[in-house]
């Protein structure tokens, strides 16, 4: 169940889903490929509009003003974070996937 404001949020199930997927990771950015993958399957994992429309219409039903991100934040070709009451977003650049270079790699 969803509230926004003690009334109740009519969700569609692949809404529920989505939104219950970046409650489960809340305050941590959920890659765009996982969400798709978890969602809609992995023949979906590369279809990110398909993700935008969807993540759209959640922040809608949460109360989020139009042009405004509202719980879900947006990471700029990363994925989407569910932001926890009173716990700021970690900038995009601290969240960014580290691929080890070669020589790391051998250290270690």
């Amino acid at each position: 169940m969803v509230t926004r404001g003690g009334e109740l949020v009519q969700l569609s199930r692949t809404e529920w889903l989505l939104l219950q997927h970046l409650a489960a990771n809340a305050g941590k950015v959920v890659l765009h490929t996982e969400l798709l993958t978890k969602v809609w399957g992995p023949e979906y994992r590369d279809d990110l509009q398909y993700l935008r429309v969807w993540v759209s219409r959640v922040r809608r039903k949460l109360g989020a003003q139009p042009g405004e991100p509202g719980r879900i934040k947006t990471f700029q070709g990363i994925g989407y974070l569910l932001d926890v009451e009173g716990q700021a977003p970690a900038p995009a650049e601290e969240i960014a996937p580290v691929v080890p270079d070669e020589k790391s790699a051998l250290i270690g």
